[in-house]
């Protein structure tokens, strides 16, 4: 990849600035689409990248930026940008951004001549009621599970309508589809939320279900190799740590000596509550305390992946979740405001 040119869209979230890490440490060059250079300009973390080339756009509404004669010789476009945000209210963002963002990119690498890797979701095929279960590359999407939960509806409509673009462009397509990723530096405080709030105390009760997660600093590179490969496969999913949610509160509390939410709701009363109180929310103009219905149907279920390919092909080798979830909880509490100096 030495000397290669890849674009990346997402370039100032939680994933963005590991895959910027990785592509550099491929000597690669890097061109981050951003939707303002301020916003890079004020983030710490970016001072280490001065070669990092800044396109400011969005991959949605206008799209002059994409003439850019910066962009020419690209060989590879890495797309991560998406809105995640798991309600039903107002979801028409959500499928703008997530559906017709991901063909405009489709669109702009039969322009360019480059190969795409678009990182989804495992979610789009790895949902199911039984914790035994597990969805691997060649799975059928769950559509008819999560058509009530945009977020995940839309990713699934974006898998579909990117590979029948790409099919028809001559894209060479590449889909990655991690489950939650954790790990240091996220510092939007946004994929950590749950890691975040347990530290805080902030769950009142917990349901019966599932969580997958993986570390950030292993997705990265393999998404990175993805792209780099020379025959890479349609889809490639990153496995990692598959447990229940109240086994994954009690890894938090190992690592992090916090108490684990001793309380274990119906899924029904649980539901119930959360749909009262966020219409009673609504009422009132304000923002319910309790999670969106929408968490709680998604949290019933459970959300097992595994790869037969991404070990053998893209290197990816997942470290164990105890110890992502330490360095979590170690990032947290060093660079979250709300965690210094109060010994949680």
């Amino acid at each position: 990849m030495s000397d290669s040119k890849v674009l990346l869209t997402g370039a100032t979230g939680f994933l963005g600035r590991h895959i910027i890490a990785s592509l550099t440490e491929r000597n690669a060059k890097v061109v981050a689409l951003v939707r303002r250079r301020s916003e890079w300009n004020r983030q710490d973390w970016t001072a280490p990248y001065p070669t990092v080339d800044l396109i400011e756009g969005g991959i949605t509404g206008s799209e002059g930026w994409t003439g850019d004669r910066r962009l020419l010789g690209t060989t590879g476009i890495i797309h991560t940008a998406a809105i995640v945000r798991h309600s039903r209210r107002s979801p028409e963002d959500i499928y703008e951004t997530n559906v017709e963002g991901t063909l405009r990119m489709v669109r702009l690498a039969a322009k360019l001549g480059a190969r795409l890797v678009f990182v989804s979701t495992a979610g789009t095929v790895a949902c199911f009621r039984s914790p035994a279960q597990r969805a691997d590359e060649d799975a059928d999407y769950v559509d008819r599970v999560v058509r009530d939960w945009p977020y995940y509806d839309s990713k699934v409509k974006a898998e579909r309508a990117a590979r029948a673009l790409a099919t028809q462009l001559g894209v060479q397509l590449t889909i990655i589809r991690p489950p939650i990723l954790l790990g240091p530096g996220d510092h939007r405080f946004r994929s950590t939320s749950y890691v975040l709030k347990f530290l805080r105390k902030k769950f009142p009760f917990v349901i019966e279900g599932g969580m997958s997660f993986i570390d950030v600093r292993d997705a990265a590179p393999a998404i990175v190799a993805a792209l780099d490969h020379p025959a890479a496969r349609p889809v490639y999913h990153l496995d990692g740590e598959n447990v229940t949610v109240p086994e994954f509160f009690e890894l938090c509390r190992q690592v992090s000596g916090v108490a684990a939410p001793a309380r274990v709701m119906p899924y029904g009363t649980a539901h119930a509550l959360a749909k009262t109180v966020e219409s009673a929310a609504h009422l009132l103009g304000k923002h319910s305390p309790l999670p969106d219905p929408v968490v709680i149907e998604m949290g019933s279920h459970y959300w097992g992946i595994k790869s037969r390919y991404s070990g053998p092909e893209l290197g990816y080798q997942p470290r164990p979740g105890r110890q992502t979830l330490a360095d979590t909880v170690a990032w947290l509490r060093a660079n979250h405001p709300a965690l210094q100096g109060k010994g949680v």
